[in-house]
């Protein structure tokens, strides 16, 4: 199964990241970003299972810095 996750360049854009989701009703989880991921983020990352689109756009309409998204398959 394939689950999204939105990068970040540090936590407090990550915190940030999931407020701005949290407020408009979305649920995300913060997990450790993948290893092959992590040159690019700064670890963590928002995982977002249900309208991931509609997620990254509420994060970036909000001025909340990312570096990318990434599917990837979690256990």
């Amino acid at each position: 199964m394939n689950n999204n996750l939105i990068l970040f360049p540090s936590m407090t854009a990550v915190l940030k990241g999931r407020e701005v989701l949290r407020r408009h009703g979305f649920f995300s989880k913060v997990i450790r970003t993948p290893a092959n991921l992590r040159r690019r983020s700064c670890g963590y990352s928002l995982l977002v299972k249900k309208n991931f689109d509609d997620a990254v756009t509420l994060i970036k309409n909000a001025n909340v810095k990312t570096v990318g998204v990434a599917a990837v398959d979690l256990p």
